[in-house]
């Protein structure tokens, strides 16, 4: 009797340890976004250009002091996908949001506390970028294609009184292929 008692123990362990090893344990769950647009275009925007992040960091504000331009941040626009066939260039047009009052050849602060600057961009030309007027062209090849740029803060005018603070602006691009 002994014996079936043990034996019964043993089942019961061995029931109870091989249930444990079934148990069922929570899977984990997850999602996988996915969104696009087709265009009929001679190129694609890749979507590490729509948009394109400039951060200046932190600028003094002395470095805007006798009409000097701080910053300088080099980007690009990325095109992917281009097909040469169905065009050879391509140009950037670049537009603001909101044009800085005090001087137009800037793109103006449109939310945060600081004053009395603006954002201006060179083109890959290497020329200043005229708002509302297209850029020098660029070749493209087929495949992948960068359009640099140089985005920089400049006080408004020479005598601008700089006010610091936190600044954000938009400026908007359209490219033409030719």
């Amino acid at each position: 009797m002994k014996l079936n008692k043990f034996a019964m123990a043993a089942v019961i362990a061995a029931g109870i340890t091989s249930a444990s090893a079934f148990a069922v344990v929570a899977p984990t769950n997850g999602v996988i976004q996915l969104k696009g647009e087709l265009v009929e275009s001679a190129c694609g925007l890749a979507a590490s250009s729509s948009p394109v992040t400039v951060d200046f960091g932190q600028i003094p504000t002395s470095a805007l002091a006798k009409n000097k331009q701080a910053g300088n941040v080099h980007k690009e626009i990325e095109l992917q996908d281009c097909d040469t066939t169905t065009a050879k260039t391509a140009k950037v047009t670049y537009t603001p949001n909101t044009v800085d009052v005090d001087n137009s050849a800037l793109a103006a602060f449109t939310s945060g506390t600081a004053k009395g600057a603006g954002i201006g961009l060179i083109d890959n030309g290497n020329q200043p970028v005229v708002w509302g007027h297209a850029s020098s062209p660029v070749t493209l090849v087929n495949g992948t294609n960068h359009i640099p740029f140089v985005a920089y803060v400049k006080a408004d005018t020479a005598s601008t009184t700089v006010t610091p603070g936190t600044f954000q602006s938009e400026i908007n691009f359209q490219i033409d292929y030719q």
